[in-house]
């Protein structure tokens, strides 16, 4: 049950806050009362919802959210970073591409690979996580090219430019292959052949089916 409780500190003639009052993306779900701070004295806390596509909730100090210094959960701050990395002009190239595909599946807990990524720890270096550009300057002197794919040299160890290189789909697709039996390699080479698509191709949406990879169709 919600407690109204008078806001502490130097809120000046401006009434209690109470639930319902909204703060840039944050709404007060319940007042919390007082808690003592490290000086002695005592402030009133609150619960509040981000309107972000989260939805978050926590806590926070009432001061916080009256003084403007909090205003989401933190939505705006990733929002103004992603739009600080967008701003070279090169979000739609491939290789910005690589680079999202990288972090969504490293920290995504919705997709059918999150057990081979989030599931086990795999994460991207904070240089590469935070800055596109760091992670294209890499791209570019480390044998990029369009067709290439990023692949790690440990799949146990995380993507960083000290486990990564840029291979070709048929290098790829060699380094999968072991998942297949000769028979089922042989089906999906003669299925190729009926459909009229490439032999390579077929096989490695077969390997990212068999492997809970986010492209699992043949078609």
């Amino acid at each position: 049950m919600s407690r109204e409780t008078p806001a502490a500190g130097n809120e000046g003639q401006r009434p209690p806050a109470k639930v319902g009052d909204v703060y840039g993306r944050l709404t007060i779900l319940e007042m919390l009362g007082y808690r003592p701070k490290p000086d002695g004295e005592r402030e009133s806390w609150v619960l509040v919802q981000c309107r972000c596509d989260a939805q978050t909730v926590k806590e926070l100090r009432l001061a916080s959210l009256r003084s403007g210094n909090t205003s989401s959960c933190g939505c705006i701050h990733s929002e103004k970073l992603s739009q600080r990395l967008t701003s070279h002009g090169e979000h739609k190239t491939q290789l910005y591409g690589v680079w999202a595909s990288m972090k969504h599946r490293t920290t995504s807990t919705k997709t059918k690979a999150a057990h081979r990524y989030v599931g086990r720890g795999i994460t991207v270096c904070p240089e590469w996580r935070d800055s596109f550009v760091v992670f294209r300057d890499w791209a570019l002197v480390n044998g990029y090219m369009e067709g290439k794919e990023l692949d790690r040299i440990d799949g146990d160890q995380g993507y960083g430019p000290d486990n990564c290189q840029w291979i070709t789909k048929l290098e790829n697709l060699n380094k999968r292959s072991k998942f297949l039996s000769e028979e089922t390699e042989a089906w999906l080479r003669t299925y190729a052949a009926e459909v009229g698509r490439s032999p390579q191709e077929v096989i490695k949406r077969a390997l990212e089916f068999y492997l809970d990879v986010d492209r699992t169709d043949l078609r």
